[in-house]
């Protein structure tokens, strides 16, 4: 891993992000890109494109805020930050940065409240993991950093997994990590593609990476990937995004509320194209066009 990038809008949730980002960054000895967006207030010109309002005074804050925080990571951990205050959406930004600056990694922390999701995720993290053109770790509020040395990557046994698997052993090279993959079965679960296949699939493609295959029962899968996150001492849980749907059935509404908005190990999301892969495109669902 080379380059990590994490935004922030200078809440507490994303200072905690930051911390987390900027260790991980050493662990990793990455480079780290530091993100504000400033939303501009836009008016609509006759032609229908939005003409945006330069406020020079909340552009020069900004700009300082961020200017602080490089400098508490400078302090802190010892290494410099490059910094980019940029004007407008915060999604396209952010992936033109991950495709110009070769990004590996974004992480963001979570906070806002929307819907079941947003709750859970925040409202920027669940908006930019959909359109994400790398992995992204979602960081829980008041998480900690721990160095990464083993990841478990939640699998269905039914869905093609070679483009998400290129990804995380990526990344897991990059933590010196291993990679646990677990599948949680429950009685409702449809077994459309043999197992067999899964792992003469994974063997194929993944002869020399490092990982181990769990199979565990339980009707909970939530309660399942705890369980065995907590027993594997697994320091991230990494899943596949094909859709919205995938993360609203993995953190089920059987979860209560206050458990999941303080969700028990940082999320690793891998999106089903990722810029460094677009030529090997295997993924089910393409992701939706950045507006």
């Amino acid at each position: 891993m080379k380059t990590i990038l994490v935004p922030t809008d200078f809440s507490s949730c994303a200072a905690n992000a930051v911390q987390y980002a900027a260790a991980l960054a050493r662990q990793t000895r990455s480079r780290l890109l530091l993100v504000h967006t400033v939303n501009l207030p836009a008016s609509v010109m006759p032609e229908g494109l939005p003409l945006y309002s330069l406020d020079s005074q909340l552009i020069e804050d900004c700009e300082e805020e961020l200017f602080k925080v490089a400098e508490l990571i400078k302090k802190e951990f010892n290494f410099e930050t490059e910094t980019f205050c940029l004007y407008g959406p915060l999604i396209p930004h952010l992936n033109e940065l991950v495709k110009t600056q070769a990004v590996d990694l974004v992480v963001m922390g979570t906070h806002g409240a929307g819907n079941f999701l947003d709750s859970l995720m925040g409202t920027n993290a669940s908006a930019y993991i959909k359109e994400a053109l790398c992995p992204v770790l979602v960081i829980p509020a008041h998480t900690t950093f721990s160095p990464v040395r083993h990841i478990a990557y939640a699998s269905d046994f039914e869905t093609e997994e070679t483009v998400y698997l290129k990804q995380l052993f990526l990344l897991a090279s990059g933590f010196n990590a291993e990679v646990n993959i677990i599948n949680i079965q429950s009685e409702k679960q449809l077994n459309i593609v043999s197992d067999s296949q899964v792992f003469k699939s994974i063997v194929k493609h993944f002869p020399h990476n490092r990982y181990s295959v769990a199979q565990l029962r339980n009707n909970d899968i939530i309660a399942g990937l705890q369980e065995f996150v907590q027993e594997d001492q697994a320091e991230v849980l990494a899943v596949s995004i094909q859709d919205r749907g995938l993360l609203e059935e993995l953190f089920h509404h059987s979860i209560t509320r206050k458990l999941a908005l303080r969700a028990f190990v940082p999320l690793l999301t891998l999106p089903a194209t990722s810029y460094q892969f677009q030529n090997q495109r295997t993924a089910t669902k393409k992701p939706a066009p950045v507006a």
